[in-house]
């Protein structure tokens, strides 16, 4: 029988958009006895990490590009090196840019007005500090005003986003499950 496998992720929207994503891989994370743990922050990978493979999981996971020193450390690789052979994908920069990148801001917009954020995310766009940024870049900051959104609008753009545009990093690491 296959060891049971931990996929770790910085936060709760990493782990939102592989819930939402892997029925879509054709993952039943249940009857593969995988688990989605967010780590609450990437300094923690080097401990959750050792904690897996303790436990006789096979480890794999997301991280932040600007966060690929703590992952690299725990392998004894250098930041730039190849981490995807031992499970572990870098979103650039972050997970939410890759589903914005993905997704697009004329997507992406209209599925934060389909969900009630619409005119709350046109309040934001006329604040000052980002009357001038290019419309990715407010999408981006706007995800993360508010408690619980980046992770909630995480799985709802895993869900929307065409099958052959998800991003690399989430369809890496799904298709490294049947690897692992």
């Amino acid at each position: 029988m296959p060891r049971p496998i931990t996929l770790l992720v910085e936060g709760d929207s990493d782990r939102a958009a592989l819930l939402a994503l892997a029925p879509r891989f054709g993952v039943d994370l249940g009857a593969e006895d995988i688990t989605v743990t967010a780590i609450g922050g990437a300094g923690n990978f080097g401990r959750a990490i050792a904690d897996a493979a303790a436990a006789g999981h096979r480890g794999g996971g997301l991280y932040d590009e600007g966060e690929e020193r703590f992952v690299a450390g725990t392998f004894n690789r250098q930041p730039g090196e190849d981490l995807t052979r031992h499970g572990f994908f870098a979103c650039r920069p972050d997970l939410e840019a890759e589903l914005i990148r993905a997704l697009g801001v004329v997507a992406s917009t209209a599925l934060l007005e389909e969900h009630g954020d619409g005119s709350a995310f046109r309040t934001f766009q006329q604040q000052p500090a980002h009357r001038d940024e290019e419309v990715a870049a407010q999408l981006h900051r706007f995800l993360g005003t508010t408690a619980g959104r980046k992770a909630r609008y995480a799985a709802l753009m895993a869900e929307d986003v065409d099958f052959e545009a998800v991003p690399e990093p989430l369809s890496g690491l799904l298709s490294w499950i049947w690897t692992a």
